[in-house]
Protein backbone atom coordinates (compact mmCIF):
# COMPACT_ATOMS: atom_id res chain seq x y z
CA UNK A 1 0.00 0.00 0.00
CA UNK A 2 1.46 3.31 -1.09
CA UNK A 3 2.19 5.77 1.69
CA UNK A 4 0.66 9.20 1.24
CA UNK A 5 1.22 12.45 3.10
CA UNK A 6 -1.98 14.51 2.80
CA UNK A 7 -1.78 18.26 3.38
CA UNK A 8 -5.35 19.35 2.59
CA UNK A 9 -5.62 22.82 4.11
CA UNK A 10 -7.92 24.06 1.36
CA UNK A 11 -10.62 21.38 1.77
CA UNK A 12 -10.49 21.52 5.56
CA UNK A 13 -10.78 25.30 5.59
CA UNK A 14 -13.72 25.31 3.17
CA UNK A 15 -15.72 22.78 5.20
CA UNK A 16 -15.06 24.49 8.53
CA UNK A 17 -15.73 27.98 7.14
CA UNK A 18 -19.19 26.87 5.96
CA UNK A 19 -20.01 25.86 9.55
CA UNK A 20 -18.80 29.21 10.89
CA UNK A 21 -20.70 31.61 8.62
CA UNK A 22 -22.38 33.35 11.56
CA UNK A 23 -19.49 33.33 14.01
CA UNK A 24 -19.17 36.71 15.74
CA UNK A 25 -15.70 37.38 17.15
CA UNK A 26 -14.41 40.33 19.14
CA UNK A 27 -10.76 40.84 20.14
CA UNK A 28 -9.75 42.53 23.39
CA UNK A 29 -6.09 43.54 23.64
CA UNK A 30 -4.31 44.40 26.88
CA UNK A 31 -0.97 46.21 26.87
CA UNK A 32 1.84 46.53 29.37
CA UNK A 33 1.24 50.31 29.60
CA UNK A 34 -0.88 53.11 28.13
CA UNK A 35 1.78 55.81 27.63
CA UNK A 36 4.91 55.16 25.53
CA UNK A 37 7.83 57.00 24.01
CA UNK A 38 8.83 56.44 20.39
CA UNK A 39 11.21 53.47 20.19
CA UNK A 40 9.54 51.58 23.05
CA UNK A 41 8.50 47.96 22.83
CA UNK A 42 4.74 47.68 23.14
CA UNK A 43 3.79 44.31 24.62
CA UNK A 44 0.42 42.83 23.68
CA UNK A 45 -1.94 40.15 24.95
CA UNK A 46 -4.97 39.18 22.83
CA UNK A 47 -8.29 37.70 23.96
CA UNK A 48 -10.52 36.55 21.08
CA UNK A 49 -14.12 36.14 22.28
CA UNK A 50 -16.94 34.23 20.62
CA UNK A 51 -19.86 36.60 21.21
CA UNK A 52 -22.31 33.74 20.72
CA UNK A 53 -21.06 31.81 23.74
CA UNK A 54 -19.21 34.57 25.60
CA UNK A 55 -16.16 32.31 25.85
CA UNK A 56 -12.75 32.30 24.20
CA UNK A 57 -13.10 31.50 20.50
CA UNK A 58 -11.36 28.38 19.21
CA UNK A 59 -11.85 29.37 15.58
CA UNK A 60 -9.53 32.10 14.31
CA UNK A 61 -5.81 31.47 14.65
CA UNK A 62 -4.59 35.01 14.11
CA UNK A 63 -5.48 38.50 15.34
CA UNK A 64 -4.62 41.59 13.31
CA UNK A 65 -3.44 44.70 15.18
CA UNK A 66 -3.29 48.29 13.95
CA UNK A 67 -2.14 51.47 15.67
CA UNK A 68 -4.22 54.09 13.91
CA UNK A 69 -4.26 57.83 13.40
CA UNK A 70 -6.96 59.80 11.54
CA UNK A 71 -4.94 59.22 8.37
CA UNK A 72 -4.71 55.44 8.78
CA UNK A 73 -2.45 52.91 10.53
CA UNK A 74 1.06 53.98 11.48
CA UNK A 75 2.09 50.44 12.48
CA UNK A 76 0.66 46.95 12.32
CA UNK A 77 1.22 43.56 13.93
CA UNK A 78 -0.13 40.01 13.89
CA UNK A 79 -0.66 37.76 16.91
CA UNK A 80 -1.02 33.99 16.71
CA UNK A 81 -4.03 32.65 18.64
CA UNK A 82 -4.51 29.30 20.31
CA UNK A 83 -7.85 28.74 21.96
CA UNK A 84 -8.56 32.45 21.64
CA UNK A 85 -5.37 33.53 23.41
CA UNK A 86 -2.04 34.84 22.26
CA UNK A 87 0.71 37.34 22.91
CA UNK A 88 3.16 39.39 20.92
CA UNK A 89 4.96 42.70 20.74
CA UNK A 90 5.40 45.68 18.49
CA UNK A 91 8.52 47.84 18.30
CA UNK A 92 7.33 51.41 17.97
CA UNK A 93 9.04 53.37 15.21
CA UNK A 94 11.19 56.22 16.43
CA UNK A 95 9.61 58.42 13.75
CA UNK A 96 6.02 58.22 15.05
CA UNK A 97 4.73 61.77 15.68
CA UNK A 98 3.66 62.69 19.19
CA UNK A 99 -0.05 62.24 19.79
CA UNK A 100 -2.97 59.99 20.68
CA UNK A 101 -3.56 56.82 18.69
CA UNK A 102 -6.14 54.07 18.68
CA UNK A 103 -5.14 50.43 18.92
CA UNK A 104 -7.67 48.25 17.08
CA UNK A 105 -7.76 44.45 16.82
CA UNK A 106 -9.87 42.08 14.75
CA UNK A 107 -9.87 38.69 13.03
CA UNK A 108 -10.49 37.75 9.39
CA UNK A 109 -14.03 36.73 10.34
CA UNK A 110 -14.82 40.35 11.23
CA UNK A 111 -14.62 41.20 7.51
CA UNK A 112 -17.57 38.86 6.92
CA UNK A 113 -19.82 40.71 9.34
CA UNK A 114 -22.03 43.23 7.55
CA UNK A 115 -21.41 46.77 8.77
CA UNK A 116 -18.70 45.78 11.23
CA UNK A 117 -17.05 48.77 12.89
CA UNK A 118 -13.32 48.04 13.03
CA UNK A 119 -12.87 50.70 15.69
CA UNK A 120 -15.14 48.81 18.09
CA UNK A 121 -13.28 47.92 21.27
CA UNK A 122 -10.25 49.98 20.31
CA UNK A 123 -8.16 51.43 23.13
CA UNK A 124 -6.33 54.74 23.22
CA UNK A 125 -2.55 54.92 23.42
CA UNK A 126 -0.39 57.96 24.06
CA UNK A 127 2.94 58.06 22.20
CA UNK A 128 5.47 60.81 22.84
CA UNK A 129 8.41 61.33 20.51
CA UNK A 130 11.24 63.33 22.15
CA UNK A 131 13.36 63.17 18.98
CA UNK A 132 11.13 65.32 16.78
CA UNK A 133 8.60 68.13 17.03
CA UNK A 134 6.22 66.36 14.60
CA UNK A 135 2.63 66.02 15.82
CA UNK A 136 -0.04 63.52 14.88
CA UNK A 137 -3.14 64.78 13.01
CA UNK A 138 -5.13 64.42 16.23
CA UNK A 139 -3.01 67.19 17.73
CA UNK A 140 -1.44 68.09 21.07
CA UNK A 141 -2.80 70.34 23.83
CA UNK A 142 -0.27 72.20 25.99
CA UNK A 143 -1.52 72.76 29.53
CA UNK A 144 0.00 74.45 32.55
CA UNK A 145 1.62 72.13 35.06
CA UNK A 146 -1.22 72.83 37.51
CA UNK A 147 -3.91 72.05 34.94
CA UNK A 148 -2.13 68.87 33.89
CA UNK A 149 -1.94 67.56 37.44
CA UNK A 150 -5.66 68.22 37.85
CA UNK A 151 -6.58 66.08 34.84
CA UNK A 152 -8.97 63.28 35.61
CA UNK A 153 -7.15 59.96 35.75
CA UNK A 154 -9.84 57.28 35.39
CA UNK A 155 -9.19 53.98 37.16
CA UNK A 156 -11.17 50.84 36.24
CA UNK A 157 -13.04 49.12 39.02
CA UNK A 158 -11.94 45.68 40.17
CA UNK A 159 -14.04 42.83 38.83
CA UNK A 160 -14.06 39.06 38.92
CA UNK A 161 -12.48 36.49 41.19
CA UNK A 162 -8.77 37.29 40.85
CA UNK A 163 -6.93 38.72 43.84
CA UNK A 164 -3.58 40.48 43.49
CA UNK A 165 -0.91 41.24 46.11
CA UNK A 166 2.47 42.92 45.69
CA UNK A 167 5.39 42.46 48.07
CA UNK A 168 8.79 41.06 47.14
CA UNK A 169 6.86 39.15 44.45
CA UNK A 170 3.50 39.32 42.73
CA UNK A 171 0.92 36.92 44.15
CA UNK A 172 -2.12 36.00 42.03
CA UNK A 173 -5.04 34.05 43.50
CA UNK A 174 -8.06 32.69 41.68
CA UNK A 175 -10.82 32.50 44.28
CA UNK A 176 -13.48 31.04 41.97
CA UNK A 177 -14.32 27.51 40.85
CA UNK A 178 -13.56 28.37 37.21
CA UNK A 179 -10.19 28.68 35.45
CA UNK A 180 -9.11 32.15 34.36
CA UNK A 181 -6.76 33.44 31.66
CA UNK A 182 -4.98 36.73 32.27
CA UNK A 183 -2.24 39.11 31.27
CA UNK A 184 -0.03 40.49 34.03
CA UNK A 185 1.90 43.75 34.12
CA UNK A 186 4.01 45.56 36.72
CA UNK A 187 4.85 49.07 35.51
CA UNK A 188 6.15 52.37 36.81
CA UNK A 189 3.63 55.14 37.41
CA UNK A 190 5.41 58.48 36.90
CA UNK A 191 2.23 60.53 36.88
CA UNK A 192 1.77 60.78 33.12
CA UNK A 193 -1.97 60.70 32.46
CA UNK A 194 -3.34 57.53 30.84
CA UNK A 195 -5.76 58.30 27.98
CA UNK A 196 -8.63 56.07 29.17
CA UNK A 197 -9.73 53.44 31.68
CA UNK A 198 -9.53 50.37 29.44
CA UNK A 199 -10.52 47.06 31.04
CA UNK A 200 -12.30 43.81 30.06
CA UNK A 201 -15.61 44.85 31.67
CA UNK A 202 -15.76 48.13 29.71
CA UNK A 203 -14.86 46.22 26.54
CA UNK A 204 -17.76 43.79 27.02
CA UNK A 205 -20.18 46.60 27.87
CA UNK A 206 -19.49 48.23 24.50
CA UNK A 207 -19.31 45.03 22.45
CA UNK A 208 -22.01 44.37 19.85
CA UNK A 209 -23.14 41.11 18.32
CA UNK A 210 -23.41 40.88 14.55
CA UNK A 211 -26.59 39.54 12.99
CA UNK A 212 -25.90 39.62 9.24
CA UNK A 213 -22.92 38.07 7.47
CA UNK A 214 -21.65 37.98 3.90
CA UNK A 215 -18.64 35.80 3.24
CA UNK A 216 -15.86 37.87 1.72
CA UNK A 217 -12.78 36.71 3.65
CA UNK A 218 -11.64 33.17 4.46
CA UNK A 219 -11.30 32.50 8.19
CA UNK A 220 -7.76 31.80 9.44
CA UNK A 221 -8.63 28.34 10.74
CA UNK A 222 -5.15 26.78 10.81
CA UNK A 223 -3.09 29.92 10.46
CA UNK A 224 -3.01 33.03 8.31
CA UNK A 225 -4.50 32.67 4.85
CA UNK A 226 -2.11 34.68 2.67
CA UNK A 227 -3.95 36.23 -0.27
CA UNK A 228 -2.01 36.96 -3.45
CA UNK A 229 -2.84 37.95 -7.00
CA UNK A 230 -1.06 37.43 -10.31
CA UNK A 231 0.22 40.62 -11.91
CA UNK A 232 0.85 40.41 -15.65
CA UNK A 233 1.76 43.06 -18.19
CA UNK A 234 -0.92 42.24 -20.71
CA UNK A 235 -3.59 41.43 -18.09
CA UNK A 236 -4.10 38.16 -19.95
CA UNK A 237 -4.43 35.14 -17.66
CA UNK A 238 -4.61 32.64 -20.49
CA UNK A 239 -2.27 29.78 -19.69
CA UNK A 240 -1.82 31.04 -16.12
CA UNK A 241 -5.21 30.41 -14.49
CA UNK A 242 -5.41 26.90 -13.10
CA UNK A 243 -1.65 26.66 -12.76
CA UNK A 244 0.44 26.32 -9.64
CA UNK A 245 1.70 29.12 -7.41
CA UNK A 246 4.28 28.72 -4.66
CA UNK A 247 5.01 30.58 -1.42
CA UNK A 248 8.03 29.63 0.67
CA UNK A 249 10.38 30.96 3.34
CA UNK A 250 14.08 30.43 2.60
CA UNK A 251 15.73 28.15 5.14
CA UNK A 252 12.44 26.79 6.52
CA UNK A 253 11.32 23.62 4.78
CA UNK A 254 8.08 23.59 6.81
CA UNK A 255 7.06 27.04 5.52
CA UNK A 256 6.32 25.91 1.98
CA UNK A 257 2.86 26.19 0.43
CA UNK A 258 1.23 25.51 -2.93
CA UNK A 259 -1.94 27.09 -4.35
CA UNK A 260 -3.95 26.90 -7.56
CA UNK A 261 -4.33 30.18 -9.46
CA UNK A 262 -8.00 31.11 -9.86
CA UNK A 263 -9.70 32.46 -13.01
CA UNK A 264 -9.30 36.00 -11.67
CA UNK A 265 -5.60 35.51 -10.98
CA UNK A 266 -5.99 35.07 -7.21
CA UNK A 267 -3.99 32.48 -5.26
CA UNK A 268 -4.62 31.83 -1.55
CA UNK A 269 -2.04 30.07 0.62
CA UNK A 270 -3.28 28.29 3.75
CA UNK A 271 -0.34 28.60 6.13
CA UNK A 272 0.27 27.46 9.66
CA UNK A 273 1.33 31.02 10.59
CA UNK A 274 4.64 32.29 9.28
CA UNK A 275 6.52 33.68 12.25
CA UNK A 276 8.44 36.93 12.46
CA UNK A 277 9.42 39.44 9.82
CA UNK A 278 11.03 37.45 7.02
CA UNK A 279 11.61 37.28 3.29
CA UNK A 280 9.25 35.05 1.33
CA UNK A 281 9.69 33.75 -2.19
CA UNK A 282 6.66 33.91 -4.51
CA UNK A 283 6.71 31.97 -7.74
CA UNK A 284 4.34 31.19 -10.60
CA UNK A 285 4.80 27.90 -12.44
CA UNK A 286 4.15 29.31 -15.90
CA UNK A 287 6.08 29.54 -19.15
CA UNK A 288 4.94 33.16 -19.43
CA UNK A 289 7.74 35.52 -18.44
CA UNK A 290 5.64 38.61 -17.77
CA UNK A 291 3.76 37.53 -14.63
CA UNK A 292 4.43 37.41 -10.91
CA UNK A 293 2.58 37.25 -7.59
CA UNK A 294 1.92 40.17 -5.25
CA UNK A 295 0.70 39.85 -1.66
CA UNK A 296 -2.61 41.52 -0.82
CA UNK A 297 -2.53 43.33 2.53
CA UNK A 298 -4.72 41.58 5.14
CA UNK A 299 -5.24 44.74 7.19
CA UNK A 300 -8.37 46.88 7.23
CA UNK A 301 -6.36 50.15 7.14
CA UNK A 302 -8.55 51.77 9.80
CA UNK A 303 -8.68 55.58 10.00
CA UNK A 304 -9.28 56.43 13.64
CA UNK A 305 -12.08 58.87 14.36
CA UNK A 306 -12.79 61.01 17.37
CA UNK A 307 -9.26 60.96 18.76
CA UNK A 308 -8.72 63.52 21.53
CA UNK A 309 -5.70 65.78 21.61
CA UNK A 310 -2.77 64.60 23.73
CA UNK A 311 -2.41 66.76 26.87
CA UNK A 312 1.16 67.76 27.76
CA UNK A 313 2.77 70.31 30.06
CA UNK A 314 6.25 71.86 30.43
CA UNK A 315 6.81 69.97 33.68
CA UNK A 316 6.78 66.61 31.85
CA UNK A 317 10.14 67.27 30.17
CA UNK A 318 12.15 65.50 32.87
CA UNK A 319 9.82 62.45 32.93
CA UNK A 320 9.89 62.15 29.15
CA UNK A 321 13.69 62.36 29.13
CA UNK A 322 13.92 59.65 31.80
CA UNK A 323 11.62 57.39 29.81
CA UNK A 324 13.63 57.95 26.64
CA UNK A 325 16.93 57.14 28.40
CA UNK A 326 15.41 53.95 29.84
CA UNK A 327 14.17 52.95 26.38
CA UNK A 328 17.56 53.56 24.77
CA UNK A 329 19.38 51.56 27.44
CA UNK A 330 16.91 48.74 27.01
CA UNK A 331 17.44 48.75 23.24
CA UNK A 332 21.24 48.91 23.59
CA UNK A 333 21.54 46.17 26.23
CA UNK A 334 18.75 43.94 24.95
CA UNK A 335 19.13 41.70 27.98
CA UNK A 336 15.98 42.01 30.03
CA UNK A 337 13.39 40.39 27.75
CA UNK A 338 12.99 36.67 27.34
CA UNK A 339 11.48 35.92 23.96
CA UNK A 340 9.44 32.75 24.20
CA UNK A 341 9.85 31.25 20.75
CA UNK A 342 7.09 28.77 19.96
CA UNK A 343 8.32 25.30 18.96
CA UNK A 344 9.02 24.88 15.28
CA UNK A 345 6.14 23.22 13.43
CA UNK A 346 6.49 19.59 12.47
CA UNK A 347 8.22 19.16 9.14
CA UNK A 348 5.39 17.59 7.18
CA UNK A 349 7.46 17.12 4.01
CA UNK A 350 10.07 14.83 5.52
CA UNK A 351 9.21 11.85 7.71
CA UNK A 352 11.58 9.69 9.70
CA UNK A 353 12.23 7.44 6.68
CA UNK A 354 13.75 10.22 4.59
CA UNK A 355 17.15 9.43 3.09
CA UNK A 356 19.89 11.98 3.73
CA UNK A 357 23.15 12.36 1.84
CA UNK A 358 25.82 14.57 3.43
CA UNK A 359 27.96 15.40 0.45
CA UNK A 360 31.18 15.77 2.44
CA UNK A 361 30.96 12.03 3.11
CA UNK A 362 31.25 11.30 -0.61
CA UNK A 363 33.54 12.15 -3.47
CA UNK A 364 32.86 15.70 -4.53
CA UNK A 365 31.90 16.19 -8.18
CA UNK A 366 31.99 19.49 -10.09
CA UNK A 367 28.64 18.82 -11.81
CA UNK A 368 25.27 18.35 -10.09
CA UNK A 369 24.21 15.68 -12.58
CA UNK A 370 27.10 13.42 -11.53
CA UNK A 371 25.75 13.21 -7.97
CA UNK A 372 22.65 11.37 -9.15
CA UNK A 373 24.59 9.17 -11.53
CA UNK A 374 27.21 8.09 -8.99
CA UNK A 375 25.60 7.61 -5.57
CA UNK A 376 22.04 9.00 -5.16
CA UNK A 377 20.33 5.91 -6.48
CA UNK A 378 16.78 6.87 -5.39
CA UNK A 379 16.63 9.69 -7.94
CA UNK A 380 16.67 9.37 -11.72
CA UNK A 381 17.21 12.05 -14.35
CA UNK A 382 14.52 12.02 -17.03
CA UNK A 383 15.01 14.00 -20.22
CA UNK A 384 11.97 15.50 -21.95
CA UNK A 385 11.17 18.11 -24.56
CA UNK A 386 11.31 20.98 -22.07
CA UNK A 387 14.57 19.91 -20.45
CA UNK A 388 15.29 17.70 -17.44
CA UNK A 389 13.22 16.35 -14.55
CA UNK A 390 14.19 14.61 -11.33
CA UNK A 391 12.11 11.51 -10.66
CA UNK A 392 12.19 9.60 -7.36
CA UNK A 393 11.93 5.81 -7.07
CA UNK A 394 8.99 5.59 -4.69
CA UNK A 395 8.94 3.00 -1.94
CA UNK A 396 5.83 0.83 -2.19
CA UNK A 397 4.59 -2.11 -0.14
CA UNK A 398 4.04 -4.28 -3.23
CA UNK A 399 6.79 -2.90 -5.43
CA UNK A 400 9.69 -1.84 -3.18
CA UNK A 401 11.31 0.38 -5.80
CA UNK A 402 8.51 1.57 -8.03
CA UNK A 403 9.68 4.25 -10.42
CA UNK A 404 7.38 7.25 -10.50
CA UNK A 405 6.36 8.88 -13.74
CA UNK A 406 5.50 12.07 -11.85
CA UNK A 407 8.29 14.64 -11.38
CA UNK A 408 9.52 15.17 -7.84
CA UNK A 409 9.12 18.33 -5.80
CA UNK A 410 12.57 19.94 -5.85
CA UNK A 411 13.50 22.37 -3.07
CA UNK A 412 16.57 24.51 -2.51
CA UNK A 413 16.78 25.70 1.12
CA UNK A 414 13.02 25.20 1.35
CA UNK A 415 12.27 27.17 -1.84
CA UNK A 416 10.65 25.26 -4.75
CA UNK A 417 12.51 24.98 -8.04
CA UNK A 418 9.78 24.32 -10.66
CA UNK A 419 12.30 24.27 -13.51
CA UNK A 420 14.44 21.27 -12.59
CA UNK A 421 16.98 22.12 -15.26
CA UNK A 422 18.10 25.15 -13.26
CA UNK A 423 19.21 22.92 -10.37
CA UNK A 424 21.68 21.18 -12.69
CA UNK A 425 23.35 24.52 -13.33
CA UNK A 426 23.86 25.01 -9.58
CA UNK A 427 27.29 24.55 -8.00
CA UNK A 428 27.22 21.30 -5.93
CA UNK A 429 30.13 22.58 -3.80
CA UNK A 430 27.66 25.01 -2.18
CA UNK A 431 25.37 22.16 -1.09
CA UNK A 432 25.81 20.63 2.35
CA UNK A 433 23.30 17.77 2.01
CA UNK A 434 20.54 16.34 -0.14
CA UNK A 435 17.43 14.84 1.48
CA UNK A 436 15.20 12.48 -0.49
CA UNK A 437 11.65 11.67 0.61
CA UNK A 438 10.61 8.59 -1.39
CA UNK A 439 6.82 8.89 -1.07
CA UNK A 440 4.14 10.69 -3.02
CA UNK A 441 3.24 14.12 -1.65
CA UNK A 442 -0.09 15.91 -2.08
CA UNK A 443 0.09 19.70 -1.76
CA UNK A 444 -2.62 22.16 -2.73
CA UNK A 445 -4.25 19.71 -5.15
CA UNK A 446 -1.00 18.71 -6.89
CA UNK A 447 0.74 15.36 -6.70
CA UNK A 448 4.52 15.23 -6.54
CA UNK A 449 6.44 11.99 -6.98
CA UNK A 450 8.55 12.41 -3.85
CA UNK A 451 10.73 15.29 -2.64
CA UNK A 452 14.37 16.11 -3.35
CA UNK A 453 15.63 18.84 -1.01
CA UNK A 454 18.98 20.57 -1.50
CA UNK A 455 20.33 22.30 1.63
CA UNK A 456 23.21 24.76 1.37
CA UNK A 457 25.74 25.39 4.10
CA UNK A 458 24.32 28.79 5.03
CA UNK A 459 20.66 28.06 4.15
CA UNK A 460 20.57 31.25 2.10
CA UNK A 461 20.09 30.09 -1.52
CA UNK A 462 23.69 31.04 -2.21
CA UNK A 463 24.25 32.24 -5.81
CA UNK A 464 21.00 30.74 -7.12
CA UNK A 465 19.46 32.56 -10.08
CA UNK A 466 15.67 32.75 -10.02
CA UNK A 467 13.37 32.85 -13.00
CA UNK A 468 11.54 35.92 -14.29
CA UNK A 469 8.32 34.92 -12.49
CA UNK A 470 9.92 34.83 -9.05
CA UNK A 471 9.67 37.64 -6.53
CA UNK A 472 11.31 37.93 -3.09
CA UNK A 473 9.31 40.22 -0.81
CA UNK A 474 9.39 41.17 2.86
CA UNK A 475 6.56 39.56 4.78
CA UNK A 476 5.16 40.51 8.19
CA UNK A 477 4.51 37.29 10.07
CA UNK A 478 3.10 36.81 13.55
CA UNK A 479 5.18 38.21 16.40
CA UNK A 480 6.49 35.93 19.12
CA UNK A 481 5.06 36.08 22.65
CA UNK A 482 7.36 37.89 25.05
CA UNK A 483 7.80 37.73 28.81
CA UNK A 484 9.61 40.57 30.56
CA UNK A 485 11.15 39.45 33.81
CA UNK A 486 14.47 39.15 35.62
CA UNK A 487 17.49 38.11 33.60
CA UNK A 488 21.02 37.13 34.62
CA UNK A 489 22.30 38.95 31.55
CA UNK A 490 21.02 42.23 33.07
CA UNK A 491 23.41 41.95 36.03
CA UNK A 492 25.72 44.95 36.35
CA UNK A 493 23.51 47.20 34.21
CA UNK A 494 21.16 49.69 35.93
CA UNK A 495 17.60 48.42 35.73
CA UNK A 496 15.78 51.49 34.42
CA UNK A 497 12.93 49.57 32.79
CA UNK A 498 9.48 51.15 33.04
CA UNK A 499 7.81 47.75 32.66
CA UNK A 500 9.35 45.55 35.35
CA UNK A 501 7.29 42.48 34.54
CA UNK A 502 5.02 41.38 31.70
CA UNK A 503 3.36 38.01 31.17
CA UNK A 504 1.01 37.92 28.15
CA UNK A 505 -0.67 34.64 29.11
CA UNK A 506 -1.20 33.49 32.70
CA UNK A 507 -3.53 30.53 33.29
CA UNK A 508 -4.89 29.98 36.81
CA UNK A 509 -6.83 26.86 37.79
CA UNK A 510 -9.76 27.13 40.24
CA UNK A 511 -8.44 28.05 43.68
CA UNK A 512 -4.83 28.32 42.44
CA UNK A 513 -2.33 30.79 43.93
CA UNK A 514 0.79 31.67 41.98
CA UNK A 515 3.82 33.66 43.10
CA UNK A 516 5.78 35.46 40.36
CA UNK A 517 9.19 37.02 41.04
CA UNK A 518 10.25 40.30 39.46
CA UNK A 519 13.48 42.29 39.21
CA UNK A 520 13.58 45.35 41.47
CA UNK A 521 14.42 48.63 39.66
CA UNK A 522 17.47 50.84 40.09
CA UNK A 523 15.22 53.80 40.90
CA UNK A 524 12.52 54.36 43.49
CA UNK A 525 8.95 55.25 42.72
CA UNK A 526 5.32 54.24 42.58
CA UNK A 527 4.46 51.08 40.67
CA UNK A 528 1.18 49.46 39.77
CA UNK A 529 0.42 45.84 39.06
CA UNK A 530 -2.48 45.01 36.75
CA UNK A 531 -3.99 41.60 36.04
CA UNK A 532 -6.78 41.47 33.48
CA UNK A 533 -8.58 38.85 31.44
CA UNK A 534 -11.58 36.51 31.51
CA UNK A 535 -12.69 33.29 33.17
CA UNK A 536 -13.84 30.19 31.31
CA UNK A 537 -17.43 31.51 31.22
CA UNK A 538 -16.35 34.83 29.69
CA UNK A 539 -16.71 36.86 32.91
CA UNK A 540 -14.29 39.83 33.01
CA UNK A 541 -11.39 39.81 35.46
CA UNK A 542 -9.54 42.92 36.59
CA UNK A 543 -7.30 43.49 39.61
CA UNK A 544 -5.00 46.40 40.24
CA UNK A 545 -2.67 47.32 43.09
CA UNK A 546 -0.22 50.17 43.68
CA UNK A 547 2.95 49.96 45.75
CA UNK A 548 6.08 51.96 46.53
CA UNK A 549 9.42 50.33 45.63
CA UNK A 550 12.81 51.59 46.82
CA UNK A 551 15.84 51.77 44.53
CA UNK A 552 18.01 48.66 44.52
Amino acid sequence: MRKFRYIIFLLFAAVCAAAQDHLCERVYVSTDRDVYVAGDELFLSAFCIDMGTGKMSDCSRIAYIEICSPEGPVQTAKIALEGGRGGGFLLLDNTIPTGQYKLVAYTAQCFNEDGYDFEEGGRLLSIINPFTDARSPAGVEILSDEAYEELERPVPEASGSVRLEVDDALVLTNTSDRPVTLSLSLRHDDGMAAPQAACPAAFLDGATKGTAFTRCRTIDLEGEVVHTRVQTEGENLSGIAGGAAFLSVPGRSSDFYVSRIGPDGSADFYTRNIRGGTDVVLDVASSASDCHLEVISPFAAVKASGLPRLPLSPGLAGRITSRSIAMQMHRAAGADSLYLRPPSPEDYLFAADSIEYRLDDYTRFPLMEELFVEFITQVRIVRNRSGLDLVVSLEDTFRPAASSSIPALVLLDGVPVPDHKSIFDYDPLLVERIVVYPHSVYLGGWIFGGVVSFVTYKHDLASFRFGDNTRIVRFQGVSSPVCVRDSDAWAGIPNLRRTLLWYPVVELAPGETRKIEYAAPSYSGTFEAVAEGFDSDGKPQYARMRTELPAQ
